[in-house]
């Protein structure tokens, strides 16, 4: 606020004549940048962000070897016992600027796996955007390895019940509840994040109210979930200082690759509403782990409110996340920089927000 006053002082322009002009597609943020060498934090030393009750019945087998479970913490706020460490790794630019726009990203995983993914995002496409200039965290939420089969024919126990609908079986709709129970966690522990780097800006240079989340496929899914129930919190205090406060854990922008918020029978999510954070995504209409539909719908949702929501869809084909990515990147990198650029109000002159049409 008071860089931004002084600059108005000083200029006499409005809010946005602060904000510097459209500089091409390899200006700071849009293109990748030859004089940034990102440094990453270590694999094996991560930065412990926070800590919450653990969510996984199988806390402690390979996926979490290492990792030991915290103690309460006897000062004010008093957490509950038995609380799983939660984890992250920096991509940092090393460009030596302040007020840096942020980027949590968030893992995929079917809200079961990924635990040991995040350093290869952190290492990788977070590494990619922290040399446009953006200060990466590859992010830790709890997960839970519940699966359902064995050998090649396993599923997570979220697209187990996706997969097999059967609202008269009990164990569907126990299953089913275990699932919302770990999307929710996934959501409530991103929320948190936002508010830990919210607090900790000034270490890492970051401009506090610059920060976005981005996604793939559960971590895509979190990250919708993230910009349309932000005031969903839950009750946990998750670091020394965390006020649980709904505007601290609203991200300024939202973005992945297959990603939506479901609903239980497929209708509007209710949740999106003013004021929700503007989001960017790409899907696969035959996309076979997050139903293409669901996509359409959050999207059409939220347009219908009046928020910035682009989807690309890709109407003839079946990529999943990364894969989608992969295949189209130099055009979703253009999608989400441009965003991105235009949503956290680092340049003037982007261009407008799509409106591209979902696939019949």
């Amino acid at each position: 606020m008071r860089r931004l006053a002084l600059c108005l002082a000083g200029l006499g322009l409005l809010a946005t004549g602060c904000i510097p002009p459209n500089p091409g597609p390899t200006g700071l943020y849009l293109g990748v940048q030859p004089d940034i060498t990102p440094v990453v934090t270590p694999k094996a030393q991560p930065v412990r962000w926070g800590a919450a009750p653990v969510t996984d019945r199988h806390y402690g087998g390979t996926l979490y070897q290492g990792t030991t479970l915290e103690q309460p913490d006897p000062r004010p706020p008093l957490l509950p016992g038995n609380l799983e460490p939660l984890r992250l790794w920096v991509a940092d630019p090393h460009n030596g600027l302040t007020n840096r726009p942020a980027i949590i990203w968030l893992h995929g995983g079917g809200f079961a796996v990924g635990i040991d993914s995040m350093y290869g995002l952190a290492n990788g496409v977070a590494k990619a955007y922290a040399q446009r200039g953006y200060v990466g965290f590859s992010v830790e939420y709890r997960t839970d390895t519940t699966v359902v089969g064995s050998g090649s024919n396993y599923k997570s126990l979220c697209q187990w019940v996706q997969d097999n609908p059967d609202p008269s079986s009990q164990l569907w709709l126990d299953r089913r509840a275990e699932c919302e129970r770990n999307i929710v966690a996934a959501q409530r522990d991103a929320l948190a994040a936002i508010r830990w780097v919210r607090v900790n800006a000034a270490k890492y240079r970051v401009d506090p109210m610059k920060i976005a989340v981005g996604g793939f496929s559960a971590g895509a899914v979190t990250s919708s979930n993230v910009a349309y129930q932000s005031d969903d919190v839950g009750t946990i205090a998750y670091f020394r200082g965390d006020d649980r406060s709904p505007a601290g854990s609203h991200a300024q922008a939202v973005f992945g690759a297959s990603g939506c918020t479901y609903t239980e029978d497929g209708s509007a999510p209710s949740t999106i509403g003013a004021g929700d954070s503007p989001a960017s995504f790409i899907h696969a209409k035959y996309d076979p782990a997050v139903p293409y539909g669901c996509a359409a719908m959050t999207v059409v949702t939220a347009r219908s409110k009046g928020l910035v929501a682009e989807l690309t869809s890709y109407c003839t084909a079946s990529l999943h996340a990364q894969k989608l990515y992969d295949a189209h990147k130099t055009a979703t990198d253009d999608q989400w920089t441009t965003f991105l650029a235009r949503e956290l109000n680092l340049y003037t002159g982007m261009r407008p927000a799509s409106a591209d049409p979902t696939c019949p």
